[in-house]
C-alpha cells in the first residue's frame, strides 16, 4: 500500500496506492487509516491532492518510547486496512 515515503528526520509523509503498478490513489484507505490512527491515540493528517497522503510531523522533543509507540499504532493501521482489503482484491 506504501507507494512512496519522502521528507527528512521528523517531518515526512506516506503516499498510499491501491496497486503498485498502476500507482492508483488509496484515498478511501488513507481515511481509514487515518481514522485508526485517531481511535488508537494518534492525530495524524491527511494531505495530496488525490487525499492519499499521511503527514507525520513529530515534535523534536519526543521520547523514543513515545516515536516507538506512535509507529506501532501507524504500522497496526496499514496492517488492519490492508487485512480488510485483501478479501475485495480476490474477487476482482
Amino acid at each position: 500500500m506504501i507507494g512512496d515515503v519522502r521528507g527528512l528526520g521528523g517531518m515526512c509523509a506516506m503516499e498510499l496506492v491501491r496497486d503498485a503498478q498502476t500507482r492508483e490513489p488509496a484515498d478511501t484507505e488513507t481515511k481509514a487509516i487515518a481514522k485508526y490512527c485517531y481511535q488508537h491515540g494518534l492525530i495524524t493528517i491527511t494531505a495530496g491532492t488525490f487525499n492519499n497522503v499521511i503527514r507525520i510531523l513529530v515534535p523534536l522533543v519526543i521520547t523514543d518510547e513515545q516515536l516507538d509507540e506512535g509507529l506501532a499504532v501507524i504500522e497496526a493501521a496499514l496492517a488492519s486496512v490492508a487485512e480488510h482489503k485483501e478479501p475485495a482484491l480476490t474477487h476482482a
